[in-house]
């Protein structure tokens, strides 16, 4: 994986989250404060001003700028989270392997331990780590199965959205969620959504590069 390569991920991954804040505030209000659409807007600017400034950066050094932007410019609970996963990825490709779909397992083991960590939260829970978790797993098979990377992306942006689709009917044991896990029936939930979103619009850029 190059940092070139990464950033291009990145950019169409933050610009699928904006443009699908209002859905991401809807479903975060049923059992929310439903502003995650706000709160990952705002993360996804600050990803976007690293992007912009980010030649010369390793693929580990672009991953830690982010997240300490991310970290900066959403002190939220879930812009928290996703800057502790973006952390953890850039300390995990610190060296990074030269295979992309590699690459992307490292980073994403990484990343889901660290917001288990962080979140206090574990698979099943009804948050991001369930996504997380699918994404990974999804992952890991595709580089056993030596898939190349296209492929990889979507078959892992499947597993995200299927993930997400599954939430809907779990009751949610972490968070806010948990308060009064009885609104959240019947709705998915709002991180694994967004994961799904930006897992698509990666996939996208690699079918169509």
């Amino acid at each position: 994986m190059t940092a070139s390569g990464l950033a291009g991920y990145l950019s169409v991954a933050a610009d699928a989250v904006e443009g699908s804040a209002a859905e991401l505030n809807r479903l975060d209000g049923y059992a929310g404060d439903g502003d995650l659409g706000i709160t990952m807007s705002q993360a996804a600017e600050a990803l976007k001003d690293v992007l912009a400034g980010s030649e010369g950066l390793s693929v580990g050094q672009l991953l830690s700028s982010c997240g300490a932007a991310i970290a900066r410019s959403a002190p939220s609970t879930s812009g928290t989270l996703v800057a502790t996963g973006f952390l953890r990825a850039g300390k995990a490709l610190a060296d990074p392997p030269v295979d992309t779909v590699e690459a992307l397992v490292r980073a994403f083991e990484a990343a889901l331990k660290g917001i288990e960590a962080r979140g206090k939260a574990a698979v099943g829970d009804r948050t991001l780590v369930d996504g997380l978790d699918a994404v990974t797993d999804s992952l890991q098979l595709s580089l056993s199965s030596d898939l190349g990377t296209a492929e990889t992306l979507e078959l892992a942006a499947r597993s995200a959205k299927a993930a997400a689709e599954a939430t809907a009917e779990m009751e949610p044991k972490a968070g806010r969620a948990s308060w009064a896990p009885e609104r959240a029936k019947g709705h998915p939930d709002a991180g694994c959504v967004m994961l799904a979103i930006a897992m698509e619009a990666v996939a996208a850029h690699a079918r169509s590069g």
